[in-house]
């Protein structure tokens, strides 16, 4: 199941930057965008745990991490970075090519997988698509310099 909440995600993923870029571009700043994005998020995840039953799990589980606290609140402000990030970037050039960037995204998981966790959640298949993906990003910022 998990591969597909993935491809559904790439899906909308898609479907956002492409509808994003056309709104940033006809003038809406990404700062604004952003806003209207996060407050959209905090509704729908509002209405999902409480139609689900799971409202209650909002103070608990945070809770329950005790001392490990500190990895939620760094994944809230480093995705909250990222996420403005994208929008000032499709703002900047478009969403194509701020996506295809922004690919690179998995080698730093597994980066900071490693940096964090001393996980080495590679093999020599996943290094290969590591270079794909550094290459192709390295092609798309060479042909997109100007």
């Amino acid at each position: 199941m998990w591969f597909v909440f993935a491809l559904v995600a790439a899906i909308c993923w898609g479907a956002s930057y492409a509808s994003s870029g056309r709104v940033i571009e006809r003038g809406m700043s990404p700062l604004v965008f952003f806003f209207y994005f996060t407050v959209s998020g905090a509704v729908w995840s509002m209405a999902s745990l409480l139609i689900s039953g799971r409202g209650a799990r909002i103070l608990s589980e945070p809770r329950n991490l005790g001392g490990e606290i500190w990895w939620l609140v760094l994944s809230i402000v480093t995705s909250c970075i990222g996420g403005l990030c994208i929008y000032h970037a499709i703002g900047g050039r478009n969403a194509t090519v701020a996506s295809l960037i922004e690919i690179s995204y998995p080698l730093f998981v597994a980066l900071f997988a490693w940096l964090f966790f001393r996980e080495l959640q590679m093999n020599w298949q996943t290094a290969l698509g590591g270079l794909l993906i550094l290459s192709g990003v390295s092609v798309v910022f060479l042909a997109n310099r100007s």
